[in-house]
């Protein structure tokens, strides 16, 4: 009996640490799509020496 009791508290515990890790998935999936956004408007401009980038590079030659 308190051999099931133990199973089951840990499958409870095991189950709230997969809850918890697939919250912290859903959170870094995001932050990494709002990364990609702001990467890909970077890149598609038409004008990279009109970029902050484009200005420095032009100073470092």
């Amino acid at each position: 009996m308190k051999k099931q009791q133990t199973i089951i508290e840990q499958s409870k515990i095991e189950e709230a640490v997969k809850a918890e890790l697939r919250q912290d998935i859903k959170e870094t999936d995001r932050e990494m799509d709002v990364l990609e956004y702001g990467m890909r408007r970077y890149c598609d401009t038409d004008d990279i020496e009109a970029t902050e980038f484009g200005k420095e590079n032009a100073v470092d030659d």
